[in-house]
Protein backbone atom coordinates (compact mmCIF):
# COMPACT_ATOMS: atom_id res chain seq x y z
CA UNK A 1 0.00 0.00 0.00
CA UNK A 2 1.36 3.79 -0.83
CA UNK A 3 -0.45 6.45 1.01
CA UNK A 4 0.00 10.19 -1.02
CA UNK A 5 -1.57 13.65 -0.79
CA UNK A 6 -2.86 14.94 -4.17
CA UNK A 7 -3.04 18.56 -4.53
CA UNK A 8 -5.95 20.75 -4.84
CA UNK A 9 -6.71 20.94 -8.76
CA UNK A 10 -6.17 24.89 -10.25
CA UNK A 11 -9.20 25.65 -12.04
CA UNK A 12 -9.34 28.49 -14.89
CA UNK A 13 -10.85 31.72 -15.50
CA UNK A 14 -11.41 34.63 -17.66
CA UNK A 15 -7.93 35.77 -16.39
CA UNK A 16 -6.06 33.53 -13.99
CA UNK A 17 -6.19 30.18 -11.98
CA UNK A 18 -7.14 29.51 -8.62
CA UNK A 19 -8.19 26.15 -6.83
CA UNK A 20 -11.76 27.96 -5.13
CA UNK A 21 -14.12 28.97 -7.21
CA UNK A 22 -15.00 32.05 -5.65
CA UNK A 23 -11.58 33.57 -5.07
CA UNK A 24 -11.81 32.36 -8.62
CA UNK A 25 -14.31 34.77 -10.00
CA UNK A 26 -14.32 37.25 -7.48
CA UNK A 27 -10.19 37.97 -9.17
CA UNK A 28 -10.24 36.39 -11.96
CA UNK A 29 -13.72 36.78 -13.41
CA UNK A 30 -15.98 34.01 -15.46
CA UNK A 31 -13.82 31.95 -18.37
CA UNK A 32 -15.98 33.39 -20.68
CA UNK A 33 -15.88 36.91 -19.64
CA UNK A 34 -14.07 38.21 -23.04
CA UNK A 35 -14.80 36.09 -25.36
CA UNK A 36 -18.23 37.40 -27.21
CA UNK A 37 -20.04 35.13 -25.76
CA UNK A 38 -21.01 35.71 -22.39
CA UNK A 39 -24.13 36.76 -20.92
CA UNK A 40 -24.50 40.23 -20.18
CA UNK A 41 -28.22 40.41 -19.54
CA UNK A 42 -30.09 37.54 -18.07
CA UNK A 43 -33.67 37.50 -18.55
CA UNK A 44 -35.02 35.84 -15.97
CA UNK A 45 -39.32 34.94 -16.02
CA UNK A 46 -40.87 34.82 -12.44
CA UNK A 47 -42.87 31.94 -10.91
CA UNK A 48 -45.01 32.20 -8.15
CA UNK A 49 -47.54 33.16 -5.50
CA UNK A 50 -46.99 37.05 -4.71
CA UNK A 51 -45.73 36.64 -1.57
CA UNK A 52 -42.51 34.35 -3.10
CA UNK A 53 -42.36 36.15 -6.48
CA UNK A 54 -42.06 39.20 -4.04
CA UNK A 55 -39.84 37.73 -1.97
CA UNK A 56 -37.94 36.36 -4.63
CA UNK A 57 -37.56 39.58 -6.20
CA UNK A 58 -36.34 41.76 -3.28
CA UNK A 59 -33.50 39.00 -2.11
CA UNK A 60 -32.46 39.41 -5.95
CA UNK A 61 -32.27 43.28 -6.18
CA UNK A 62 -30.55 42.70 -2.57
CA UNK A 63 -27.46 40.63 -3.56
CA UNK A 64 -27.30 42.57 -6.90
CA UNK A 65 -25.09 45.03 -4.74
CA UNK A 66 -23.48 42.17 -2.74
CA UNK A 67 -23.62 40.25 0.31
CA UNK A 68 -21.47 40.43 3.44
CA UNK A 69 -19.16 37.51 4.23
CA UNK A 70 -20.16 35.26 7.62
CA UNK A 71 -18.57 36.67 10.89
CA UNK A 72 -16.54 34.36 11.16
CA UNK A 73 -12.44 33.67 11.26
CA UNK A 74 -12.90 31.27 8.77
CA UNK A 75 -12.70 33.59 5.97
CA UNK A 76 -11.61 31.21 3.05
CA UNK A 77 -14.77 29.18 3.68
CA UNK A 78 -17.17 32.22 3.78
CA UNK A 79 -16.30 34.93 1.34
CA UNK A 80 -18.30 38.14 0.83
CA UNK A 81 -20.65 37.71 -2.31
CA UNK A 82 -19.33 40.43 -4.62
CA UNK A 83 -23.06 41.16 -6.56
CA UNK A 84 -23.99 40.46 -9.83
CA UNK A 85 -24.31 43.62 -12.43
CA UNK A 86 -22.47 44.89 -14.93
CA UNK A 87 -19.64 46.06 -12.29
CA UNK A 88 -19.15 42.69 -10.77
CA UNK A 89 -16.80 40.22 -11.87
CA UNK A 90 -19.88 38.07 -13.72
CA UNK A 91 -20.12 41.42 -16.18
CA UNK A 92 -23.47 40.98 -16.04
CA UNK A 93 -27.34 41.64 -14.83
CA UNK A 94 -30.47 40.24 -14.58
CA UNK A 95 -33.32 41.77 -15.85
CA UNK A 96 -36.75 41.13 -13.97
CA UNK A 97 -39.82 42.83 -15.21
CA UNK A 98 -43.28 42.91 -13.78
CA UNK A 99 -44.92 41.20 -17.02
CA UNK A 100 -42.33 38.57 -16.86
CA UNK A 101 -43.72 37.63 -13.48
CA UNK A 102 -47.01 35.00 -13.37
CA UNK A 103 -49.22 34.56 -10.22
CA UNK A 104 -50.05 31.55 -9.06
CA UNK A 105 -53.43 32.27 -6.15
CA UNK A 106 -53.63 31.34 -3.01
CA UNK A 107 -57.06 29.40 -3.91
CA UNK A 108 -55.05 27.46 -6.44
CA UNK A 109 -52.39 26.03 -3.85
CA UNK A 110 -55.77 25.64 -1.34
CA UNK A 111 -57.46 23.62 -3.82
CA UNK A 112 -54.08 21.30 -3.99
CA UNK A 113 -54.96 20.15 -0.56
CA UNK A 114 -57.97 18.46 -1.54
CA UNK A 115 -56.60 16.34 -4.52
CA UNK A 116 -55.43 12.92 -4.31
CA UNK A 117 -52.09 12.12 -2.70
CA UNK A 118 -50.82 10.23 -5.79
CA UNK A 119 -51.71 13.43 -8.11
CA UNK A 120 -50.63 16.78 -5.77
CA UNK A 121 -47.47 16.44 -7.39
CA UNK A 122 -48.35 16.29 -11.15
CA UNK A 123 -51.08 19.38 -10.45
CA UNK A 124 -49.04 21.50 -8.85
CA UNK A 125 -46.28 21.24 -11.38
CA UNK A 126 -48.77 21.78 -13.82
CA UNK A 127 -49.70 24.84 -12.27
CA UNK A 128 -45.85 26.42 -12.70
CA UNK A 129 -45.97 25.33 -16.49
CA UNK A 130 -48.31 26.59 -17.61
CA UNK A 131 -47.57 29.82 -16.36
CA UNK A 132 -43.99 29.68 -17.06
CA UNK A 133 -45.36 28.44 -21.08
CA UNK A 134 -47.65 31.73 -21.14
CA UNK A 135 -44.36 33.96 -20.08
CA UNK A 136 -42.36 32.80 -22.86
CA UNK A 137 -45.54 32.51 -25.92
CA UNK A 138 -44.64 36.27 -25.95
CA UNK A 139 -40.91 37.00 -23.77
CA UNK A 140 -37.43 35.68 -24.77
CA UNK A 141 -36.36 34.52 -21.73
CA UNK A 142 -33.52 32.90 -20.47
CA UNK A 143 -34.65 31.12 -17.63
CA UNK A 144 -37.48 31.04 -15.36
CA UNK A 145 -37.83 31.24 -11.75
CA UNK A 146 -40.05 28.86 -9.64
CA UNK A 147 -40.57 29.90 -6.62
CA UNK A 148 -42.96 27.35 -4.56
CA UNK A 149 -44.52 28.66 -1.21
CA UNK A 150 -43.97 27.54 2.02
CA UNK A 151 -47.68 26.27 2.32
CA UNK A 152 -47.20 24.00 -1.04
CA UNK A 153 -43.64 22.67 -0.30
CA UNK A 154 -45.33 21.72 3.18
CA UNK A 155 -48.51 20.00 1.34
CA UNK A 156 -46.14 18.38 -0.89
CA UNK A 157 -43.86 17.13 2.11
CA UNK A 158 -46.88 15.49 4.00
CA UNK A 159 -47.15 12.52 1.22
CA UNK A 160 -43.68 12.57 -0.12
CA UNK A 161 -41.66 12.30 3.04
CA UNK A 162 -38.73 10.31 2.80
CA UNK A 163 -35.82 9.03 5.44
CA UNK A 164 -33.17 11.79 5.31
CA UNK A 165 -29.66 10.50 5.91
CA UNK A 166 -26.18 12.37 5.30
CA UNK A 167 -25.07 12.92 1.47
CA UNK A 168 -21.76 11.31 3.08
CA UNK A 169 -23.78 8.20 3.47
CA UNK A 170 -26.05 8.14 0.35
CA UNK A 171 -24.98 4.75 -2.04
CA UNK A 172 -22.93 6.57 -5.10
CA UNK A 173 -25.87 4.79 -7.07
CA UNK A 174 -29.54 4.23 -6.48
CA UNK A 175 -29.01 0.47 -8.73
CA UNK A 176 -27.21 -0.16 -5.74
CA UNK A 177 -29.40 0.22 -2.75
CA UNK A 178 -31.12 -2.01 -0.51
CA UNK A 179 -34.68 -2.58 -1.05
CA UNK A 180 -36.02 -0.47 1.55
CA UNK A 181 -33.97 2.07 0.22
CA UNK A 182 -35.42 1.72 -3.83
CA UNK A 183 -39.18 2.06 -1.99
CA UNK A 184 -38.83 5.27 -0.40
CA UNK A 185 -38.00 6.42 -3.98
CA UNK A 186 -41.15 6.01 -6.08
CA UNK A 187 -43.23 9.12 -5.20
CA UNK A 188 -41.92 11.60 -7.83
CA UNK A 189 -40.78 14.64 -6.10
CA UNK A 190 -41.66 17.82 -6.99
CA UNK A 191 -38.52 19.44 -8.00
CA UNK A 192 -37.74 16.26 -10.44
CA UNK A 193 -41.54 16.25 -12.10
CA UNK A 194 -40.95 20.27 -12.63
CA UNK A 195 -37.50 19.68 -14.58
CA UNK A 196 -38.71 16.47 -16.33
CA UNK A 197 -42.04 18.33 -17.43
CA UNK A 198 -39.91 21.02 -18.00
CA UNK A 199 -37.84 19.87 -20.58
CA UNK A 200 -40.54 20.41 -23.07
CA UNK A 201 -39.98 24.48 -22.29
CA UNK A 202 -37.19 26.83 -24.72
CA UNK A 203 -34.94 27.32 -21.13
CA UNK A 204 -34.00 25.90 -18.15
CA UNK A 205 -35.45 26.08 -15.25
CA UNK A 206 -34.60 27.30 -12.03
CA UNK A 207 -36.32 26.14 -8.19
CA UNK A 208 -35.89 28.14 -5.51
CA UNK A 209 -37.31 27.42 -2.20
CA UNK A 210 -38.41 30.06 0.34
CA UNK A 211 -35.62 30.00 3.04
CA UNK A 212 -33.19 30.75 0.37
CA UNK A 213 -34.76 34.17 -0.31
CA UNK A 214 -34.66 34.71 3.34
CA UNK A 215 -38.14 33.56 4.42
CA UNK A 216 -37.72 31.77 7.86
CA UNK A 217 -38.53 28.27 7.93
CA UNK A 218 -41.31 26.41 9.82
CA UNK A 219 -40.35 23.98 12.42
CA UNK A 220 -40.49 20.38 11.76
CA UNK A 221 -39.92 17.05 13.74
CA UNK A 222 -37.62 16.05 11.26
CA UNK A 223 -35.44 18.55 11.83
CA UNK A 224 -33.30 16.98 14.21
CA UNK A 225 -32.54 14.52 11.88
CA UNK A 226 -32.05 17.06 9.07
CA UNK A 227 -28.89 16.16 6.78
CA UNK A 228 -26.82 18.76 5.07
CA UNK A 229 -29.00 19.02 2.16
CA UNK A 230 -31.32 20.99 4.95
CA UNK A 231 -29.47 23.29 7.00
CA UNK A 232 -29.56 26.67 5.21
CA UNK A 233 -26.22 28.12 4.37
CA UNK A 234 -25.42 31.40 5.20
CA UNK A 235 -26.52 34.57 3.30
CA UNK A 236 -23.26 35.24 0.79
CA UNK A 237 -22.95 31.73 0.04
CA UNK A 238 -26.65 30.65 -1.03
CA UNK A 239 -25.91 34.42 -3.51
CA UNK A 240 -23.07 32.77 -4.91
CA UNK A 241 -24.72 29.29 -5.50
CA UNK A 242 -28.19 29.81 -6.72
CA UNK A 243 -26.57 33.49 -9.01
CA UNK A 244 -23.61 30.93 -10.44
CA UNK A 245 -26.23 28.17 -10.89
CA UNK A 246 -28.23 31.31 -13.16
CA UNK A 247 -25.16 32.25 -14.87
CA UNK A 248 -24.23 28.90 -16.47
CA UNK A 249 -28.32 28.09 -17.20
CA UNK A 250 -28.16 31.49 -19.09
CA UNK A 251 -25.39 29.74 -21.21
CA UNK A 252 -22.11 31.13 -19.47
CA UNK A 253 -18.77 29.27 -18.30
CA UNK A 254 -18.12 30.51 -15.23
CA UNK A 255 -14.85 28.23 -14.92
CA UNK A 256 -13.49 25.27 -16.35
CA UNK A 257 -10.81 22.67 -15.53
CA UNK A 258 -6.92 23.26 -16.66
CA UNK A 259 -5.84 21.55 -18.78
CA UNK A 260 -2.31 20.62 -20.18
CA UNK A 261 -1.80 21.68 -24.08
CA UNK A 262 0.28 17.89 -24.67
CA UNK A 263 -2.37 16.13 -23.27
CA UNK A 264 -5.05 13.81 -25.85
CA UNK A 265 -8.70 15.72 -25.89
CA UNK A 266 -10.91 13.84 -23.68
CA UNK A 267 -14.15 12.68 -23.11
CA UNK A 268 -15.82 11.67 -19.54
CA UNK A 269 -18.87 9.49 -19.46
CA UNK A 270 -20.69 8.84 -16.42
CA UNK A 271 -22.89 5.34 -16.00
CA UNK A 272 -24.99 5.47 -13.88
CA UNK A 273 -28.50 3.29 -12.99
CA UNK A 274 -32.05 4.47 -11.44
CA UNK A 275 -35.22 2.55 -10.88
CA UNK A 276 -38.34 3.36 -12.76
CA UNK A 277 -40.91 4.76 -10.95
CA UNK A 278 -43.47 1.92 -9.89
CA UNK A 279 -39.89 0.45 -8.58
CA UNK A 280 -40.33 -2.90 -9.77
CA UNK A 281 -39.35 -2.20 -13.69
CA UNK A 282 -35.85 -3.25 -14.30
CA UNK A 283 -32.65 -0.60 -13.95
CA UNK A 284 -32.30 1.97 -16.74
CA UNK A 285 -28.87 2.92 -17.68
CA UNK A 286 -28.07 6.79 -18.22
CA UNK A 287 -24.38 8.38 -19.71
CA UNK A 288 -23.51 12.14 -18.49
CA UNK A 289 -20.33 13.01 -20.79
CA UNK A 290 -18.84 15.89 -19.91
CA UNK A 291 -15.58 17.27 -21.59
CA UNK A 292 -13.11 19.81 -20.18
CA UNK A 293 -15.16 22.73 -20.18
CA UNK A 294 -17.16 20.67 -17.81
CA UNK A 295 -20.42 21.31 -20.74
CA UNK A 296 -22.42 17.65 -20.50
CA UNK A 297 -25.23 16.21 -22.01
CA UNK A 298 -27.31 13.74 -21.61
CA UNK A 299 -28.07 10.45 -23.09
CA UNK A 300 -30.24 7.27 -22.05
CA UNK A 301 -29.19 4.20 -22.37
CA UNK A 302 -31.10 0.53 -22.70
CA UNK A 303 -32.64 -1.19 -19.89
CA UNK A 304 -29.62 -3.07 -17.48
CA UNK A 305 -29.93 -6.24 -15.60
CA UNK A 306 -29.23 -7.58 -11.92
CA UNK A 307 -26.83 -10.27 -12.47
CA UNK A 308 -26.90 -13.30 -9.53
CA UNK A 309 -23.44 -12.90 -8.86
CA UNK A 310 -22.88 -9.55 -7.47
CA UNK A 311 -26.43 -7.58 -7.30
CA UNK A 312 -25.15 -4.80 -9.36
CA UNK A 313 -26.75 -3.65 -12.66
CA UNK A 314 -25.34 -4.13 -15.73
CA UNK A 315 -25.65 -3.83 -19.71
CA UNK A 316 -25.29 -6.44 -22.03
CA UNK A 317 -22.31 -6.15 -24.52
CA UNK A 318 -24.86 -5.12 -27.71
CA UNK A 319 -26.19 -2.71 -25.27
CA UNK A 320 -23.08 -1.36 -23.70
CA UNK A 321 -21.63 -0.73 -27.62
CA UNK A 322 -24.83 1.30 -28.45
CA UNK A 323 -24.58 3.17 -25.17
CA UNK A 324 -20.92 4.67 -26.04
CA UNK A 325 -21.95 4.77 -29.50
CA UNK A 326 -24.30 7.01 -29.00
CA UNK A 327 -22.72 9.13 -26.31
CA UNK A 328 -19.49 9.74 -28.79
CA UNK A 329 -22.38 10.60 -31.23
CA UNK A 330 -23.70 13.24 -28.72
CA UNK A 331 -20.51 15.01 -27.79
CA UNK A 332 -19.39 15.23 -31.52
CA UNK A 333 -22.84 17.03 -32.34
CA UNK A 334 -22.30 19.21 -29.39
CA UNK A 335 -18.86 19.92 -29.34
CA UNK A 336 -18.02 19.67 -33.16
CA UNK A 337 -15.59 17.22 -32.41
CA UNK A 338 -14.48 13.64 -31.88
CA UNK A 339 -12.42 13.09 -28.62
CA UNK A 340 -8.97 11.09 -28.84
CA UNK A 341 -9.64 9.71 -25.54
CA UNK A 342 -12.25 8.30 -23.64
CA UNK A 343 -12.81 7.78 -19.46
CA UNK A 344 -16.14 6.18 -18.29
CA UNK A 345 -16.68 5.94 -14.45
CA UNK A 346 -19.40 3.37 -13.83
CA UNK A 347 -21.28 2.64 -10.54
CA UNK A 348 -20.93 -1.17 -10.65
CA UNK A 349 -17.89 -3.13 -11.64
CA UNK A 350 -17.46 -3.84 -15.59
CA UNK A 351 -18.40 -7.20 -16.81
CA UNK A 352 -16.41 -8.96 -19.80
CA UNK A 353 -19.37 -7.92 -21.79
CA UNK A 354 -19.18 -4.24 -21.26
CA UNK A 355 -15.55 -4.52 -21.80
CA UNK A 356 -16.29 -5.61 -24.76
CA UNK A 357 -18.88 -3.72 -25.42
CA UNK A 358 -17.16 -0.27 -24.56
CA UNK A 359 -13.87 -1.01 -26.69
CA UNK A 360 -15.52 -2.29 -29.59
CA UNK A 361 -17.75 1.08 -29.71
CA UNK A 362 -14.02 3.21 -29.12
CA UNK A 363 -12.61 1.44 -31.84
CA UNK A 364 -15.46 1.81 -34.58
CA UNK A 365 -15.10 5.82 -33.97
CA UNK A 366 -11.03 5.32 -34.24
CA UNK A 367 -10.37 6.24 -30.72
CA UNK A 368 -7.56 4.57 -29.32
CA UNK A 369 -7.19 5.15 -25.63
CA UNK A 370 -10.12 3.90 -23.05
CA UNK A 371 -9.46 4.10 -19.25
CA UNK A 372 -12.37 1.87 -17.97
CA UNK A 373 -12.98 3.12 -14.15
CA UNK A 374 -15.75 1.66 -11.22
CA UNK A 375 -16.44 4.55 -8.55
CA UNK A 376 -18.59 3.36 -5.53
CA UNK A 377 -18.75 4.11 -1.72
CA UNK A 378 -16.10 2.98 0.08
CA UNK A 379 -16.39 1.04 3.56
CA UNK A 380 -12.64 1.74 4.23
CA UNK A 381 -11.95 5.16 6.24
CA UNK A 382 -8.96 6.40 7.31
CA UNK A 383 -8.33 8.64 10.97
CA UNK A 384 -5.74 10.98 11.09
CA UNK A 385 -4.20 12.13 13.78
CA UNK A 386 -5.54 14.90 15.68
CA UNK A 387 -9.35 16.99 15.54
CA UNK A 388 -9.77 17.13 11.71
CA UNK A 389 -10.64 13.60 9.25
CA UNK A 390 -8.23 13.38 6.24
CA UNK A 391 -7.27 15.94 3.97
CA UNK A 392 -9.34 16.24 0.58
CA UNK A 393 -7.14 14.37 -2.14
CA UNK A 394 -6.21 11.88 -0.04
CA UNK A 395 -5.07 9.30 -1.86
CA UNK A 396 -4.30 4.80 -0.63
CA UNK A 397 -3.25 2.81 -3.49
CA UNK A 398 -4.25 -0.47 -2.30
CA UNK A 399 -2.98 -2.28 -5.07
CA UNK A 400 -2.04 -1.18 -9.21
CA UNK A 401 -6.03 -1.69 -9.67
CA UNK A 402 -7.85 -0.71 -6.69
CA UNK A 403 -7.65 2.90 -4.52
CA UNK A 404 -9.21 5.02 -2.13
CA UNK A 405 -9.57 8.28 -2.32
CA UNK A 406 -11.08 11.38 -0.53
CA UNK A 407 -13.34 13.82 -2.50
CA UNK A 408 -14.65 15.56 0.97
CA UNK A 409 -12.20 16.15 3.59
CA UNK A 410 -10.24 18.76 5.17
CA UNK A 411 -9.34 21.38 3.11
CA UNK A 412 -6.03 23.24 3.37
CA UNK A 413 -7.71 26.23 1.50
CA UNK A 414 -10.50 26.85 3.87
CA UNK A 415 -8.39 25.39 7.15
CA UNK A 416 -11.25 23.28 7.85
CA UNK A 417 -13.86 20.72 7.39
CA UNK A 418 -16.40 21.98 6.25
CA UNK A 419 -18.94 19.15 6.56
CA UNK A 420 -21.07 17.74 9.36
CA UNK A 421 -20.48 14.34 8.92
CA UNK A 422 -17.63 12.13 8.96
CA UNK A 423 -16.71 11.69 5.18
CA UNK A 424 -16.43 8.73 3.34
CA UNK A 425 -13.78 8.20 0.75
CA UNK A 426 -14.87 6.72 -2.82
CA UNK A 427 -13.03 3.59 -4.55
CA UNK A 428 -11.64 3.30 -7.76
CA UNK A 429 -11.03 -0.38 -9.85
CA UNK A 430 -8.74 0.07 -12.50
CA UNK A 431 -10.69 -2.38 -14.60
CA UNK A 432 -8.63 -1.61 -17.64
CA UNK A 433 -6.35 1.92 -18.23
CA UNK A 434 -3.96 3.57 -20.02
CA UNK A 435 -3.53 6.12 -17.33
CA UNK A 436 -2.08 5.37 -14.63
CA UNK A 437 -3.91 5.39 -10.80
CA UNK A 438 -2.47 8.88 -9.76
CA UNK A 439 -3.82 9.98 -13.01
CA UNK A 440 -7.44 8.64 -12.65
CA UNK A 441 -7.63 10.28 -9.19
CA UNK A 442 -6.54 13.63 -10.30
CA UNK A 443 -8.71 13.80 -12.76
CA UNK A 444 -11.74 12.72 -10.64
CA UNK A 445 -10.74 15.27 -7.87
CA UNK A 446 -10.84 18.28 -10.38
CA UNK A 447 -14.42 16.57 -11.49
CA UNK A 448 -15.11 16.78 -8.00
CA UNK A 449 -15.35 20.85 -8.67
CA UNK A 450 -17.43 20.88 -11.85
CA UNK A 451 -20.82 21.35 -9.77
CA UNK A 452 -22.33 24.42 -11.38
CA UNK A 453 -25.03 24.35 -8.17
CA UNK A 454 -22.40 24.75 -5.38
CA UNK A 455 -19.33 27.04 -5.54
CA UNK A 456 -18.17 25.27 -2.52
CA UNK A 457 -15.18 22.71 -3.81
CA UNK A 458 -15.02 20.25 -1.72
CA UNK A 459 -18.21 17.95 -3.86
CA UNK A 460 -17.77 14.33 -2.78
CA UNK A 461 -18.12 12.70 -6.62
CA UNK A 462 -17.05 13.71 -9.48
CA UNK A 463 -19.41 15.34 -11.51
CA UNK A 464 -19.55 12.53 -14.08
CA UNK A 465 -21.32 10.37 -11.17
CA UNK A 466 -23.34 13.18 -9.10
CA UNK A 467 -24.99 14.23 -12.54
CA UNK A 468 -25.52 10.17 -13.27
CA UNK A 469 -27.56 10.25 -9.73
CA UNK A 470 -29.43 13.36 -10.13
CA UNK A 471 -30.29 13.15 -13.90
CA UNK A 472 -31.42 10.00 -13.30
CA UNK A 473 -33.82 11.08 -10.58
CA UNK A 474 -35.72 13.06 -13.25
CA UNK A 475 -35.22 10.79 -16.43
CA UNK A 476 -37.46 8.44 -14.44
CA UNK A 477 -40.10 10.96 -14.45
CA UNK A 478 -39.84 11.16 -17.87
CA UNK A 479 -42.16 8.46 -20.15
CA UNK A 480 -40.04 6.40 -22.68
CA UNK A 481 -41.99 7.02 -25.51
CA UNK A 482 -43.29 10.50 -26.38
CA UNK A 483 -41.25 12.04 -23.83
CA UNK A 484 -38.84 14.99 -24.23
CA UNK A 485 -34.93 14.66 -23.13
CA UNK A 486 -32.82 18.28 -23.60
CA UNK A 487 -29.08 17.32 -24.24
CA UNK A 488 -28.19 19.73 -22.10
CA UNK A 489 -27.22 19.14 -18.71
CA UNK A 490 -28.47 22.82 -17.79
CA UNK A 491 -32.02 21.54 -18.18
CA UNK A 492 -31.18 19.24 -15.26
CA UNK A 493 -29.55 20.54 -12.40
Amino acid sequence: MKLEHLREPLLEFGTGQHVDVRFGLAQFFPRDRDTGTAPRQIRVGLVGTADTTEGVRQWLEDCADGVQPKDTRLVNLFPAFPGFNEDSCFGARLVLEERWTAIISKSEIAELKLVKPTEVVNQAVAAFLDCAKRLLENNALDTVICAPSRDLLEVLDSINDRPLMAESERAIDEGSDDEAAAKSLRLPDFHDVLKAKGMSLSVPLQMIRPPTFGEKRAKRKKDAVSNSRNTLQDPATRAWNFHTALYYKAGGIPWRLLRDPAELSSCYVGISFYRTLDGERVLTSVAQVFNERGEGVIVRGAPARITKTDRQPHLSEGDAHALLVRAIATFRQEHKHTPARIVIHKTSMHTSGEIMGFKAAAAKERIEVVDLIAVARSFTRLFREGVYPPLRGTLLHLSAQRAILYLRGSVEFFEAYPGMYVPRPIELKLVETESTTRKIATEILALSKLNWNNTQFDGGEPITVRAARRVGDILKCIPDEGGIIQPGFRFFM
